[in-house]
């Protein structure tokens, strides 16, 4: 885990903050990662799920508060200097 501090910076949030809520996300999707547990997003929604057969979908194990974007994960440099994720 790691966190950009100038994107952070850039934003206007507070580093201290957005190191805390990291480190608690991080720590439960290694966590649920031992456990065989996969934490998703998309389109708005967060949920756990785990996969007990590889022929049909993964079971959908809990709903999460919050919103989980979904996407590619895909990031770069759009040309200002900080790191961006897709558009």
């Amino acid at each position: 885990m790691w966190v950009n501090e100038a994107e952070i910076e850039k934003a206007e949030l507070d580093i201290k903050r957005i190191k805390s809520i990291a480190m608690r996300i991080s720590k439960a999707a290694r966590e649920a990662e031992a456990m065989g547990v996969e934490i998703f997003g998309g389109s708005g929604s967060g949920e756990l799920r785990f996969d007990d057969d590889s022929n049909m979908g993964k079971l959908k194990l809990a709903q999460l508060d919050g919103i989980f974007d979904g996407g590619d994960g895909a990031d770069r440099e759009w040309g200002d200097g900080y790191l961006r994720g897709e558009y």
